[in-house]
């Protein structure tokens, strides 16, 4: 695959709030494979989850779970997603907040699931925002406030907004850039998402971070990410 075409892809990947599926890569660039753009694409997310792996957040973390896909189809994933809470005070003296970097895992809402995700993605000094949840009230090494916000949609955003307006987006994301996404792709999609969202207050830049990951990766076999 010529090298333009890689930084094409990495471009158009990028460089826009939706992103991009696989058919439209395939159409843009004119390749004459459907798979080769999907592989392309899939070595390109596994770069950025890569890249995501060497940090870990801090501070207010809100924690929760989500569902992915419908259960009717069989195609349904749980997903453990963690954001920061960035919170200042404004020229006059507002307080105000806004979402940091997240880190999302494929993986059911159990306790060892959600332990093993705070251990490598959320800093030790950190406090944890979250529901009720058994699978998350008794979390060690860390410090954990939650509450019971049950049904109560006001209660819910304003103790966990920045976790569940990151969930509903991707989901979106999924629905209406991908048309759904096999379960068992579910995690590189996430990848892709979140390095996005990661970035997007430097969107001038996200090109060549995305570029400098691709470099530094370590290769993984088209059989590798097919599974």
């Amino acid at each position: 695959i010529p090298l333009l075409t890689w930084l094409k892809s990495i471009c158009l990947m990028t460089q826009g709030k939706r992103g991009i599926s696989a058919l439209e890569i395939q159409s843009e660039l004119e390749m004459k494979s459907y798979g080769t753009a999907w592989n392309m694409l899939h070595k390109i997310r596994e770069a950025l989850r890569q890249r995501d792996e060497t940090y870990k957040i801090s501070n207010i973390i809100e924690l929760d779970g989500g569902v992915f896909g419908r259960r009717q189809t069989g195609n349904q994933t749980e997903v453990l997603v963690a954001v920061e809470t960035k919170e200042w005070v404004d020229k006059n003296g507002r307080k105000k907040s806004r979402a940091g970097f997240a880190k999302v895992l494929v993986a059911s809402e159990t306790k060892k699931e959600a332990q093993d995700f705070v251990d490598n993605a959320v800093d030790k000094n950190a406090t944890l925002h979250t529901d009720n949840s058994p699978s998350f009230a008794n979390l060690e090494n860390i410090e954990v406030e939650y509450k019971t916000v049950g049904t109560d949609k006001e209660l819910l955003d304003n103790w966990l907004p920045w976790v569940h307006k990151f969930i509903s987006n991707a989901k979106s994301w999924i629905v209406g850039t991908h048309h759904g996404v096999d379960a068992k792709y579910l995690g590189p999609y996430l990848s892709e998402y979140t390095f996005r969202f990661n970035r997007r207050h430097d969107p001038d830049s996200m090109f060549f971070r995305a570029l400098g990951a691709c470099v530094r990766a370590e290769p993984k076999t088209e059989h590798t990410l097919s599974g």
